[in-house]
């Protein structure tokens, strides 16, 4: 089924509270609600917050997988940012089973029992790509390299790889200034997540059964991994007043005064999921749409809103390369989003185009720097918004 981009106006915008409805292809009380019908589709209501439910009260909703590899990828994270302490050292081995989910004791503040669980985010790397999934290591082995160098890099001189400092911030980085940290997580962020979200969940929903009950489930097949590519975005039910602490949860509500995307992808999702309840798939296919556009926006938005930070801090070297270091990522991860894929957004090619902008950060100018958010901004449709980013 082909998206219809036209219809992405005649969103069903109905902001209701009510008694919610509503595995991955891997495996509060109602309150009066206004119905708002479509122009040629049925009349139903969109929830305001994604909660649904089926006849008898039971919550359809499971994104169960998704909020453990979110949980996941937050303390496999908080592992590597170890590193940027004097003296601590991170084992690279220890970050490849916490990858995989080999045999690693999760801390698991959140109880979803993520020790002995089949969910790990390695298998779920660009559609388990190996030579992905071996970038993602290789920057596990520079993390532990740099730290049991145990270098205190003061003097923010390039060429010394260790911690680097300015007295008030401190970051683990390698000699040319790349903080493998930041490469991790922009890694986990756009190959995994956005990837999950954008190319396989709402890529393939015209495969599910939309009609039958997954067996001792409370929900159809296709309700499910539409569930999870929410999933994949938050956690939070009432997004963007929780589960905006993390991912792109929190990079979306940090735009959200520039872009309004935290707004719109969370309308887009709650729409989505009340058109496949009621089998408007023209609605649905326009949801995805808004979805993977905005997900291309807030990806390069954010990468943008580090470069104009970069440009004030060019001889704070330290602060500097980190900033460098988050838009190298998020740019470099745009290829793993929908639009990069289907050459529907800004390309392969283009991504590597804006990357060789980022290949020295030590004599990188201010000149430099706003020709890549001009380039960049240009191929995601951010040219009236790049200064305010």
């Amino acid at each position: 089924m082909k998206i219809n981009l036209k219809l992405a106006g005649s969103l069903l915008i109905a902001s209701t509270v009510m008694l919610t409805v509503g595995c991955s292809k891997d495996d509060d009380s109602p309150t009066p609600v206004v119905e708002t019908p479509t122009p040629t589709g049925p009349t139903y209501n969109v929830p305001s917050t994604y909660s649904f439910v089926d006849a008898s009260g039971a919550s359809t909703v499971d994104f169960s997988g998704q909020a453990q590899r979110l949980e996941m990828g937050t303390e496999l994270i908080a592992y590597a940012k170890s590193g940027n302490t004097l003296g601590t050292t991170v084992s690279a081995a220890t970050l490849k089973n916490m990858y995989a989910n080999n045999g690693y004791t999760w801390i698991d503040a959140s109880g979803l029992g993520m020790t002995g669980s089949t969910k790990q985010l390695k298998d779920k790397t660009a559609a388990g790509d190996v030579g992905v999934q071996t970038m993602v290591e290789n920057y596990f082995d520079s993390l532990e390299v740099l730290s049991n160098l145990n270098y205190d890099n003061s003097a923010e001189a390039y060429g010394n790889g260790g911690v680097w400092s300015n007295g008030t911030k401190s970051y683990l980085q390698a000699g040319s200034g790349i903080e493998y940290k930041e490469m991790v997580e922009k890694a986990v962020m756009c190959a995994v997540f956005m990837n999950q979200m954008t190319v396989n969940y709402l890529g393939t929903l015209d495969d599910d059964d939309n009609d039958n009950i997954v067996s001792g489930k409370t929900y159809t097949e296709m309700q499910h991994h539409w569930d999870e590519a929410y999933g994949y975005f938050t956690t939070g039910i009432d997004y963007p007043t929780e589960g905006a602490d993390r991912f792109w949860g929190k990079y979306t509500n940090a735009r959200e005064a520039v872009l309004g995307s935290a707004t719109t992808i969370s309308l887009a999702f709650r729409t989505g999921r009340a058109a496949i309840d009621n089998k408007d798939y023209t609605t649905r296919d326009a949801q995805i749409a808004i979805i993977r556009n905005e997900m291309e926006k807030i990806c390069a938005g954010t990468a943008i809103s580090y470069l104009n930070k970069a440009k004030t801090n060019l001889t704070n070297n330290c602060v500097k390369n980190h900033e460098l270091s988050e838009a190298k990522g998020l740019i470099d991860g745009l290829r793993y989003g929908y639009n990069a894929v289907s050459g529907n957004g800004m390309t392969a090619s283009e991504i590597d185009a804006a990357l060789v902008y980022l290949a020295d950060f030590e004599n990188i100018t201010v000149s430099d720097i706003n020709a890549l958010i001009d380039f960049v901004a240009s191929k995601t449709g951010l040219d009236n918004v790049k200064s305010s980013l």
